[in-house]
């Protein structure tokens, strides 16, 4: 009974807050529009709305295997009127083991991502022991974009 009430307090809230991630905007690789408005897009970053970023890739060799990534973004940005960028906080290093379905960390690594509704993207792994920079790559992405609602 004692774990009924937060139980219940948290379904109260998360039901009656009303706020649910929506996709908002979605762009291929090459940054054309396949899904909502880039304006609609920009509209939620200039208001404050809470902005997540998806993204993913799939096995060069097996089409059914693949992974996809959602993060919250923790600075964004609007260059030119013309594209959003994403940057999400660092995370540890991982890298999927396709073999064998599942994830490994890489030690003592630090991811960094920043994504555009350009389909621009760039990362950055670093050695959080001796700050030097592992590996620095520019790739293109589909990303999905949604907003807190």
């Amino acid at each position: 009974m004692k774990h009924l009430v937060p139980l219940l307090f948290l379904f109260f809230f998360t039901t009656t807050n009303g706020q649910e991630w929506k996709l908002l905007y979605q762009n291929d690789e090459n940054g054309k529009a396949v899904f909502g408005e880039l304006i609609h897009l920009k509209e939620a970053v200039r208001s404050g709305k809470e902005v997540r970023i998806a993204w993913g890739f799939q096995h060069p060799e097996k089409a059914e295997v693949r992974v996809e990534h959602l993060a919250d973004a923790t600075f964004l940005t609007i260059q030119s009127d013309s594209i959003v960028y994403a940057q999400i906080r660092p995370i540890t290093g991982q890298i999927p083991d396709f073999n064998n379905f599942q994830l490994l960390l890489k030690e003592n690594l630090e991811w960094i991502f920043i994504g555009g509704t350009s389909g621009a993207m760039d990362t950055m792994t670093r050695n959080v022991i001796t700050g030097e920079i592992v590996s620095h790559k520019l790739r293109t992405s589909n990303f999905k974009w949604f907003v807190k609602d």
